[in-house]
């Protein structure tokens, strides 16, 4: 196995040069793709093996992120780690996950305990609004950028997907097949991610002057559950919805259950879409359409704008990764 002078003499470059690849610092000192290129080759050729605990002493860094997600079985947020943990090793960073259960107070002991662990930053995405917590990894500079879900109004460094275009893109689909009389079940409407989404869903009804129903936003939870239940009510209105906008996918999953306990044909009686995709989705009878969430690019991202802390940069507060619409079979046209 080949030592970094090795590499760098094979190279014709400097020792210097390929350590700062070799950390994930090219950007930072300008080095070019093509010099990147060529390193990562070689050394996927000969293999390497950096020192990380040397290199920890010397820097006084452990070379761990950690990683607060809310729930780890929801396929969104598995994908988000499993694309969070391939970037962070790229640059030579391990993965201490924990997980908060969607519990407000479990994710305080979680933000205690990756301080404990000396994490040299964190990624969260947090449970709510209230995220003062989250002070106190700031007060110990540590590094922190929330991914997903935010709060605007505290300037810590997000991103997430564009929730507003994805919900304004899925109710135009069922405008443009005839569709008015839309449903939206919904997430806690006290987390700006989710007025996001319910703004989207308004954007499309002003845009094409169509009224606003409200008895039509229902829900205030990503569960199952939420989706069954919510189903069970818009159906029992004396004008049922023609369609629905499930917001996420566990809703999504909960209203595919709760028709086929109601009769509730899918697109028939009922057209479907579903903000963010699962794999299944292409292989329901029908097929159902869901608004794409780009995990591998948030997820990429939100390690770039970490790293770039943990170097002194400081990275773009505000990141939105944009979003679009998978059709397959679970709208029905009402046009004649």
């Amino acid at each position: 196995m080949s030592t970094l002078k090795e590499i760098a003499k094979d190279l014709n470059l400097s020792p210097g040069t390929v350590s700062r690849i070799l950390n994930g610092k090219a950007k930072q000192y300008r080095i070019s793709d093509k010099a990147v290129a060529t390193v990562m080759a070689h050394v996927k050729k000969v293999g390497y093996a950096p020192n990380l605990l040397a290199q920890s002493l010397q820097a006084s860094k452990t070379f761990t992120l950690g990683l607060m997600l809310p729930d780890i079985d929801n396929p969104f947020f598995s994908a988000l780690a499993k694309h969070i943990q391939l970037c962070a090793a790229e640059s030579n960073y391990s993965i201490l996950f924990v997980g908060s259960q969607e519990n407000a107070e479990r994710e305080k002991e979680q933000v205690m305990k990756m301080i404990g662990r000396k994490v040299d930053g964190i990624i969260a995405v947090p449970v709510s609004q209230d995220t003062s917590h989250f002070d106190q990894v700031l007060a110990k500079n540590i590094p922190l950028v929330f991914v997903d879900r935010y709060s605007s109004k505290d300037a810590i460094p997000f991103v997430s997907s564009d929730n507003r275009l994805g919900c304004r893109i899925a109710v135009e689909e069922f405008i443009t097949n005839g569709h008015t009389h839309i449903a939206l079940v919904s997430g806690d409407s006290t987390s700006e991610l989710v007025q996001e989404r319910i703004a989207g869903y308004k954007e499309a009804h002003i845009q094409s002057r169509i009224d606003i129903v409200e008895s039509l936003i229902v829900g205030q939870e990503f569960s199952i559950e939420a989706g069954r239940k919510a189903l069970r009510t818009l159906m029992a209105f004396k004008k049922p919805p023609t369609a629905l906008l499930a917001m996420n996918n566990l809703i999504g999953l909960g209203v595919l259950l709760e028709a086929r306990e109601l009769g509730v044909d899918i697109p028939t009686n009922l057209s479907l879409i579903v903000f963010d995709d699962l794999p299944y989705f292409s292989l329901l009878d029908p097929p159902v359409s869901a608004v794409f969430q780009n995990a591998e690019a948030i997820g990429k991202q939100a390690v770039q704008n970490l790293l770039e802390s943990i170097a002194g940069d400081t990275p773009k507060v505000k990141t939105l990764i944009p979003t679009r619409l998978i059709r397959r079979k679970s709208v029905k046209t009402l046009i004649k």
